[in-house]
């Protein structure tokens, strides 16, 4: 191939400068709501032009230069009736904002307007409503399994103080791993004709095995988090720890018997404004033999 012609193909594969980044808008005034976490929500807007121009020709440019630009924040129940809201100011210009909500678990729609030098709020676009997840523990808890073998020893050195420190997802992975166990054990009980699992057909046929084993294994840890400005000196002890850009931060400590004392201080950038909170947590494990 002549070299004419391979630079002839290169530059077909070479996009257009218009197609290489994202238009900043598309022509069209909506709003969208996701949600974040248990008590944060993330929205982002495009305002056109021509809504504006409406707007402004409704109440006035007077009234429209001095109003208060603001994302209204509703909190709404099963029935799609509005319980209540909050203000947050904001600038348009920005077309996305982080939103912090007191309760988690709740259902919330927002809407983006302006409120008026006399009080009176004007919405120019709303959102979809999204519903925040339950911060904390499940109630739902997993079924109580019956040890049926001596092999189950095994499932200890799988257990327990390993799933200190570890995530969800590999909590998940080890769980998995239990699980494969058990069918192996399960399948060879099943070996020797035993039809149900109940303690006294498993003595029956083990009569032989001193020891049945019935364990439970159970730890916890403390989940600490918050929020502070994004610009923020945050230290939480004696480290200084990385806040995420919106500002947030959360961390995972092992929780031993005992006391634990966990301080957090903010510093403003300009070092002008401290905040301090401390948690004081104790801890004492006992077990039921």
């Amino acid at each position: 191939m002549s070299s004419s012609s391979s630079k002839k193909l290169e530059n077909q594969n070479i996009p257009d400068n218009e197609y290489k980044t994202l238009p900043e808008g598309y022509g069209e005034t909506e709003a969208v709501l996701l949600p974040r976490d248990p008590y944060w929500m993330y929205i982002y807007w495009e305002i056109t032009e021509n809504s504006v121009k409406n707007l402004i020709s409704s109440i006035g440019i007077e009234t429209y230069s001095s109003a208060k630009k603001v994302i209204r924040v509703y909190e709404i129940s099963e029935k799609d009736e509005f319980l209540g809201f909050f203000d947050i100011p904001v600038i348009f210009e920005a077309r996305n904002w982080y939103i912090n909500v007191k309760e988690c678990g709740k259902t919330y729609l927002c809407e983006i307007g302006i409120i008026t030098p006399d009080g009176r709020f004007i919405g120019i676009v709303k959102t979809n409503k999204v519903s925040l997840p339950r911060a904390g523990v499940s109630d739902i808890i997993d079924e109580k399994w019956m040890i049926v073998n001596h092999e189950f020893e095994k499932l200890l050195e799988i257990s327990g103080v390993d799933y200190i420190g570890k995530g969800s997802a590999e909590i998940a992975k080890s769980l998995a791993q239990r699980w494969e166990m058990l069918k192996s054990v399960f399948s060879r009980v099943s070996s020797f004709g035993i039809s149900s699992f109940s303690s006294h057909e498993i003595l029956k046929e083990k009569e032989k095995e001193k020891v049945k084993n019935f364990w439970l294994v159970a730890d916890c840890e403390v989940v600490v988090y918050g929020a502070t400005e994004p610009n923020a000196t945050l230290i939480v002890g004696d480290r200084k720890i990385n806040l995420n850009p919106d500002g947030t931060f959360a961390l995972r400590y092992a929780l031993g018997d005992g006391n634990i004392v966990i301080p957090i201080r903010a510093v403003s950038q300009d070092g002008t404004m401290k905040r301090g909170i401390t948690f004081k947590i104790s801890r004492e494990t006992t077990k039921d033999e």
